[in-house]
């Protein structure tokens, strides 16, 4: 075997573990979320970037439940829809309804509140996040 086959195989070798080691989302849903915030005294501005780690999707929602009640909500990258003072739903703007394999779409918003955390319960089409 000559050396550059050797290297070559030995690249392979070397390559492949890792390609079958990378994480799947946490939960095995094919979406992976990070919620960040920051927090002021009466509200906050937070953001959501949902990584998609399955197929391609066309269109999404996520939705969450805040621990403290909120209100006057201003949001960009995302239509937000507020039920209730707890319950939040955001949806895709024409724009960044696909989110393909192994891309990301980030959206935020700010809101008031007389606390704020990160909510327990975030789902992307249905599925914990």
């Amino acid at each position: 075997m000559s050396r550059r086959a050797r290297l070559l195989t030995a690249a392979v070798a070397t390559a492949l573990p890792l390609a079958w080691a990378a994480p799947a989302a946490a939960d095995g849903t094919g979406f992976s979320c990070d919620y960040r915030f920051a927090a002021w005294s009466g509200g906050f501005v937070a953001d959501l970037t949902i990584v998609n780690h399955g197929p391609a999707v066309t269109g999404w929602t996520a939705r969450w439940t805040l621990p403290a009640a909120t209100g006057n909500v201003g949001a960009w990258q995302a239509r937000i829809e507020q039920p209730d003072a707890f319950t939040m739903t955001a949806t895709n703007l024409a724009y960044n309804a696909v989110i393909g394999t192994g891309r990301s779409v980030t959206f935020g918003w700010t809101a008031s509140a007389a606390s704020t955390q990160a909510p327990a319960d975030l789902t992307v089409n249905g599925t914990p996040c």
